[in-house]
């Protein structure tokens, strides 16, 4: 049977298992060409994580761990190593695993590795802006962009100081998130043009 075979064949077959944490282990690299696990976890992401799994546990039977088996009992995490850190750190002594055939390549655990971390999707801003509650977003851990709709020069320099303070200079600093990164010399092109009249004069962007 070919490897593609296979893998349909397992996937059909697929059902959680539960596995004790002291079975896995996080991917670091010890399975002979699988590199260990290319994302970083951030400490704010990870508390958030956390946080989720504790309010919804059941996600955890919805999207379990995506595990690999080698020698003496043990299973590396291939998909879901926060998720492991996170119940690691809460107290889980089980978790719900999806075990890959013991016979399937390394180049598939490549893959797998990537596809897991990997969104192809792109979120619709304007309906999370409208039909999502911000706050909820963010308790989820969604990275929300800043838009450009929310700089209103106007009342952002409402509080500007009087003109021997302007005449000092003023520093404006605007934190660009990574998804709006491509728009960054229009952006600071806008503010500079909203700066250019003589009541802000004395007001860099940098």
């Amino acid at each position: 049977m070919k490897e593609e075979e296979k893998i349909t064949q397992a996937v059909i077959d697929t059902k959680y298992i539960s596995i004790e944490m002291s079975q896995l282990e996080p991917n670091e690299g010890q399975l002979d060409g699988l590199p260990a696990n290319p994302r970083e976890i951030k400490k704010e992401k990870l508390e958030l994580l956390k946080e989720n799994i504790q309010k919804y546990p059941e996600m955890l039977k919805l999207r379990g761990l995506i595990v690999y088996p080698i020698e003496d009992g043990k299973y590396i995490i291939i998909g879901g190593n926060m998720r492991y850190q996170a119940m690691r750190e809460l107290g889980f002594s089980n978790a719900p695993c999806i075990v890959i055939p013991k016979d399937t390549s390394v180049e598939h655990l490549k893959a797998y590795t990537i596809l897991d971390n990997n969104g192809f999707g792109k979120w619709d801003w304007e309906s999370l802006a409208n039909e999502w509650e911000t706050s909820e977003l963010e308790d989820w851990g969604l990275d929300l962009p800043i838009q450009e709709s929310e700089i209103n020069m106007d009342e952002f320099f409402d509080g500007v100081g009087n003109e021997d303070e302007k005449s000092k200079g003023e520093k404006l600093t605007v934190s660009i998130p990574d998804e709006l990164a491509e728009k960054k010399d229009e952006i600071k092109s806008l503010i500079e043009t909203a700066l250019s009249s003589e009541d802000f004069s004395g007001i860099k962007v940098k």
